[in-house]
C-alpha cells in the first residue's frame, strides 16, 4: 500500500544558502486518510525578514527556544521514509529538506509528487493553481494560511480531491519512473517539455502573463532546458515562475549564441544576468549638421549609433582619433576632441586647414573626412561565415563588413554566395555589440 507523507515547510525568506526552515508540518496519508502528524517550529540559526512574519506570524521570539534540525531530524526522515513525498510546488519543500539533511551527512532521497501538477491536470482550466486559490476554486476550506500546519492540512484536502476525480490516473503515471513531473516547474505543462527539439537554438521561458523571463541557448534545447530543472544550481524561484517554452532553432551554434546576445538585450529579461548591457566598447560614428559638416565622433556604445569601427576601451578610441586627425588634416573641433562655440584651437593658433572659410572650405573639409573613412574601410576585414542551416537543404550566413558585423540569415544549400552585397541581401540586419565582438573573436 502506498504511503504519502504530505509537507509543508515556512523559512526564513526566499531561497538562499542561508535561508533556514522555521516550521515543519508532515501529514502521513494512506491513501484514505491521515493516519500520523507531525508539527514544529525550527530555530534556523539565522533572523527571519520581517516581511516574512508579516506573512506568517512566526517572530524571532517564537523560534528562540524552537529545536535546531539536526533535533527533529530522525523524526522527519523516519517520517517520510518510505513515502511518497508531497507538497504543493514539491521541489520548494524537497529542495529544503534535502539540503538541511545534507549538511548533516544525509542523502535525503524520495519519490515526490506535486500537488500543483496533480490539480492542473485533474482540475484543468482554472487561473490559477496557488494553494490558496485552487483551493477556493475547488469549495475546499482553508484554515492558518502561510502556517506548515494550516498549509498542510489545505493540501491534504486537495491530494483527496485529486485522488477522488483521478478517472486518467494521473497519480499513478507520475510516479513512473520514466515520468518527469515531479522534475518539471510546477506550471509548465508536459506536454510543452515533450514538444521540445533536439536540436541547436535559442529557447525562451515564459511566466503565467506570457512574458519572457529568461533567454537561453542550446545545442541540444531539450537537454539544455532539463539541465536547468535538475542542475545543483537551479533557482527555485526561477524554475517555479516558468509556465511555457518557446524557441528557435537556429541550425549552427554561431547564429544560436549571436541570436541569444540580441535577444537578451532587446528583451531585458528578468533571469538573465550576463550580456543584458553593452559592455566596455566604444565606437567610431559620424553625422552631418545643418551646416553641411561631417562630424566624426567616438561615444559609448549604444543601439541608437551605427558603428563605423569598435573600440575596447576610450583610449584607444580617442588614440584612433588622433591619428585620423594628424593624418588627414581634420578639425579636433568636429572631431569630438575640443569642445569650443566658436573657432577651434587650431584656427586660433592659425594652423586651420580651411573648414572655417565658408562653404569652399566646409567641402574641402568633407572630402577629407570621405578620404580618412575609405582608408579605414580598406583597413577593416569583410567575411561571410558559412555554417550550417536549419535542414539539411538549407545553410547559414553570417555578414562582417569593413570589420562591422551586419547580420545573420539562410538561403538554399544550391546557391553559391561569393560577395558580401550578395550576402546582405539575405540576411536579417543585427547589430554590432561588444559581446557580439567577443563571440566573433572566438571563431577567428
Amino acid at each position: 500500500m502506498k504511503r504519502f507523507a504530505i509537507v509543508d515547510i515556512e523559512t526564513t525568506g526566499s531561497w538562499s544558502a542561508s535561508t533556514g526552515i522555521t516550521e515543519i508540518a508532515i501529514l502521513v496519508h494512506d491513501g484514505k486518510e491521515v493516519v500520523d502528524s507531525f508539527q514544529t517550529l525550527i530555530n534556523p540559526g539565522s533572523p527571519v525578514l520581517p516581511y516574512v512574519t508579516r506573512l506568517t506570524g512566526i517572530t524571532n521570539e517564537m523560534l528562540r527556544d524552537a529545536p535546531a534540525f539536526p533535533e527533529v531530524a530522525k523524526k522527519i526522515w523516519e517520517m517520510t521514509d518510505d513515502c511518497i513525498f508531497v507538497a504543493h510546488s514539491v521541489n520548494f519543500d524537497y529542495s529544503y529538506l534535502h539540503r538541511a539533511f545534507k549538511e548533516l551527512g544525509a542523502d535525503f532521497r524520495r519519490k515526490k509528487l506535486c500537488t500543483v501538477r496533480l490539480s492542473r491536470k485533474i482540475f484543468p482550466g482554472y487561473n490559477s493553481y496557488s494553494l490558496g486559490n485552487i483551493c477556493s476554486s475547488l469549495g475546499i476550506g482553508f484554515n492558518d494560511r502561510h502556517r506548515a500546519m494550516g498549509d498542510a492540512l489545505a493540501t491534504v484536502k486537495l491530494f483527496e480531491h485529486c485522488l477522488a476525480h483521478d478517472k486518467e490516473d494521473v497519480v499513478n503515471s507520475s510516479l513512473k519512473r520514466n515520468s518527469k513531473e515531479a522534475m518539471l516547474p510546477p506550471h509548465l505543462p508536459r506536454e510543452v517539455y515533450e514538444a521540445l527539439p533536439e536540436k541547436t537554438g535559442v529557447y525562451y521561458f515564459h511566466d503565467t502573463g506570457g512574458r519572457i523571463i529568461y533567454v537561453g541557448k542550446a545545442i541540444n534545447i531539450r537537454s539544455r532546458i532539463y539541465s536547468h530543472f535538475t542542475g545543483k544550481g537551479a533557482r527555485l524561484a526561477f524554475i517555479n515562475s516558468i509556465a511555457n517554452i518557446t524557441y528557435k532553432i537556429c541550425g549552427s551554434e554561431l547564429i544560436a549564441l549571436l541570436l541569444e546576445s540580441d535577444e537578451i538585450k532587446r528583451i531585458y529579461p528578468q533571469y538573465n544576468q550576463a550580456q543584458k548591457r553593452d559592455r566596455g566598447n566604444y565606437v567610431l560614428t559620424e553625422y552631418t549638421d545643418i551646416k553641411g559638416i561631417r562630424h566624426l565622433m567616438f561615444a559609448k556604445n549604444h543601439r541608437s549609433i551605427i558603428p563605423i569601427r569598435t573600440f575596447q576601451s576610450f583610449e584607444e578610441a580617442r588614440e584612433f582619433m588622433f591619428s585620423l586627425i594628424d593624418e588627414f588634416e581634420l578639425c579636433p573641433k568636429y572631431c569630438g576632441i575640443q569642445s569650443s562655440n566658436g573657432a577651434c584651437f587650431d584656427y586660433q593658433v592659425k594652423k586651420c586647414k580651411g573648414i572655417c572659410a565658408g562653404a569652399e572650405g566646409i567641402k574641402k573639409y568633407n572630402k577629407r573626412v570621405e578620404k580618412a573613412l575609405k582608408r579605414f574601410e580598406n583597413s577593416q576585414e569583410s567575411k561571410l561565415i558559412i555554417d550550417s542551416g536549419r535542414t539539411l537543404n538549407e545553410k547559414s550566413v553570417v555578414v562582417v563588413e569593413n570589420g562591422i558585423y551586419q547580420g545573420f540569415g539562410y538561403f538554399d544549400a544550391s546557391v553559391t554566395i561569393d560577395s558580401v552585397d550578395k550576402a546582405k541581401t539575405m540576411i536579417t540586419p543585427f547589430r554590432h555589440t561588444a559581446d557580439v565582438q567577443r563571440i566573433l573573436n572566438a571563431i577567428d
